[in-house]
């Protein structure tokens, strides 16, 4: 890991946390953050033991203020520079979406460009009651770089996802819990403990059952419909008889026999 993304541990709740450590720059992204949440991510993925993940920025004031401008400005000059550059972070973005466990959005406030796309990339997404979010790209005569438009369509809907494109409104918190870009709206100091409550619900279950769902329907938004069908059938197949499939079962006759 390194300084801007700190990366810390539950174990008894099976639970990673990802801070994006950079409150004095407003948690914008840099080159350090973009490689800090790549490592965090990767050793969330490698260590058995984590079942979900949170994201979340230091500081009770932003999440994540999108790109860090000041770094960005000075480095990228050419198409081809700025191209690498959002490349980097959209693949971040990309391996969020996809990861293989859970992944929770704890907005502990203004989620500003970019960090709205860093919220959409996650599965879930629990905010603050202070929090804020906007795509405000188009305000700086720019776009949204790292992918996340495409995931604020799959979220929201194109209708919604195209006016916060294109006007770069910014929604509050009740807001955009009721376009269903939040899940929920928690009071701030609620916050943290919410995300690991939610995470709690599903890490509580068999990590082979809930893995293999999540990648279901990640599956399921570019597969034929038929194919998604058939990779259910075969999922419940690969399950059945697991340990925690026959713990259940033991459970479940021993509770009918004893009515019996």
């Amino acid at each position: 890991m390194n300084d801007a993304v700190r990366f810390e541990m539950d174990l008894e709740r099976h639970l990673a946390i990802l801070r994006i450590d950079r409150p004095e720059a407003s948690n914008a992204v840099n080159t350090q953050v973009m490689e800090g949440l790549a490592k965090g991510l990767q050793r969330a993925k490698d260590d058995r033991d984590v079942r979900a993940v949170i994201l979340t920025g230091a500081g009770a004031r932003v999440f994540v203020a999108g790109g860090d401008l000041k770094e960005f400005h000075s480095e990228l000059q050419t198409k081809e520079q700025v191209y690498a550059k959002m490349s980097q972070m959209r693949e971040v973005i990309q391996t969020i979406a996809d990861f293989p466990k859970p992944v929770i959005a704890a907005v502990n406030g203004a989620a500003r460009g970019g960090g709205g796309e860093v919220a959409a990339a996650c599965h879930f997404r629990v905010a603050a009651q202070s929090a804020t979010v906007g795509f405000i790209q188009v305000k700086l005569g720019v776009s949204p770089g790292w992918g996340g438009l495409a995931l604020l369509t799959r979220i929201v809907g194109r209708q919604q996802a195209l006016w916060m494109a294109l006007s770069g409104e910014v929604l509050d918190a009740a807001a955009a819990k009721a376009i269903r870009f939040f899940d929920e709206v928690v009071p701030d100091e609620q916050l943290i403990e919410r995300a690991k409550s939610m995470a709690a619900t599903f890490t509580a279950h068999s990590p082979q059952a809930v893995q293999g769902l999540l990648r279901l329907m990640q599956e399921a938004e570019s597969l034929p419909l038929a194919e998604s069908m058939e990779r259910e059938s075969q999922l419940v197949a690969s399950l059945w008889g697991s340990p925690e499939h026959e713990e259940y079962l033991q459970a479940f006759f021993a509770r009918r026999g004893r009515k019996e």
